[in-house]
């Protein structure tokens, strides 16, 4: 018989920055060579000349769907980071984290949608980086109408998972988005 739960764990020296969030600017540069950064924008980008500029990513460590009986309502439990490096000329934030996201991994629709302990990660000065811990709260996960359990994030489902960013000079809609994942259950 095996574990009730499989858990994703990945060694923070291993974790691929893949998808990373260049908000405000039009490229971006790894930090590290092992590093893979991808650009996305938002819904509302700032004008070029606000000296805006910063990555941010969520790194997830564990990533697990519990579908065995009696399958629970949220049976979904995400932990990881999110790491921010201002790589403007002016000061960012404080940042505000509140929500995340489950997106699906081709077209980037949300999935679903889920609660974080709130936190906050201070203003972050030029050439900085903060990262913060953050684990979804139990109970929170919401997707499409009449689904429940193990039916709002299929098991196997190519995702990324994102949290929703506020704050000031933060453009509206900005999200961190973690490295390409799978959903991975227990039955």
């Amino acid at each position: 018989m095996g574990s009730p739960h499989r858990t994703r764990t990945l060694a923070a020296p291993c974790l691929a920055l893949a998808a990373a969030l260049s908000l405000g600017c039009g490229t971006a540069t790894p930090s590290t060579p092992d590093a893979a950064i991808a650009d996305a924008g938002t819904d509302a980008p700032l004008p070029p000349d606000a000296g805006v500029s910063f990555l941010s990513m969520t790194m997830v460590t564990t990533l697990s769907q519990d579908c065995m009986p009696i399958v629970a309502d949220d049976p979904l439990a995400i932990a990881g980071s999110l790491v921010v490096t201002n790589t403007g000329a002016v000061p960012i934030g404080p940042i505000h984290v509140t929500d995340g996201l489950v997106l699906r991994l081709l077209g980037g629709d949300t999935i679903a949608t889920f609660a974080v302990a709130p936190f906050d990660l201070p203003a972050i000065a030029p050439g900085a980086t903060v990262m913060a811990p953050f684990t979804k709260t139990p109970g929170s996960l919401s997707g499409g109408a009449g689904l429940t359990g193990c039916d709002v994030v299929a098991c196997g489902t190519p995702v990324r998972i994102a949290l929703a960013l506020s704050g000031a000079d933060l453009p509206v809609g900005a999200r961190a988005a973690s490295e390409p994942l799978t959903v991975p259950c227990a039955f």
